[in-house]
């Protein structure tokens, strides 16, 4: 698979005025990824409840870039699998931490959760990540 990067991602695409536009804050080795964010109430499901497909987005994009920077260019998301804990309400600011659990020449596992930012844990995952070729 081959990928580039226009810069519209629905995660981190700062060209996506639809998206999340988050800023993925990587440790150079790739060990581990944060990430803040305070999704706006047009991203909720039930009234002020942020929707499960946008926590498993951010959990994706946190595991995603643990690949990125632990390959050090293109990576995708090969499997995921998340547990919901709590809700996330819609205009609260949210921490999203991923570590790498472990790595080989194509594939990366990492763990990731989202908190609030009083501590209540959200959600959790699990995530596969392979390396692509690419523009990064």
């Amino acid at each position: 698979m081959r990928v580039e990067n226009n810069d519209r991602c629905f995660a981190c695409g700062k060209k996506n005025p639809f998206g999340l536009q988050v800023s993925p804050d990587m440790e150079p080795d790739g060990t581990q990824v944060k990430i803040e964010c305070t999704p706006a109430s047009h991203f909720q499901g039930w009234a002020n409840v942020i929707h499960g497909g946008i926590l498993s987005t951010l959990l994706d994009e946190a595991i995603t870039h643990v690949g990125i920077a632990s390959f050090e260019g293109p990576a995708v998301t090969a499997q995921l699998e998340v547990r919901f804990k709590n809700p996330a309400v819609a205009g609260d600011k949210l921490i999203v931490t991923a570590n790498r659990v472990k790595m080989n020449a194509r594939l990366i596992e990492a763990e990731a959760h989202i908190d609030s930012e009083n501590g209540t844990r959200i959600a959790e995952g699990r995530g596969k990540v392979i390396r692509v070729s690419g523009v990064f």
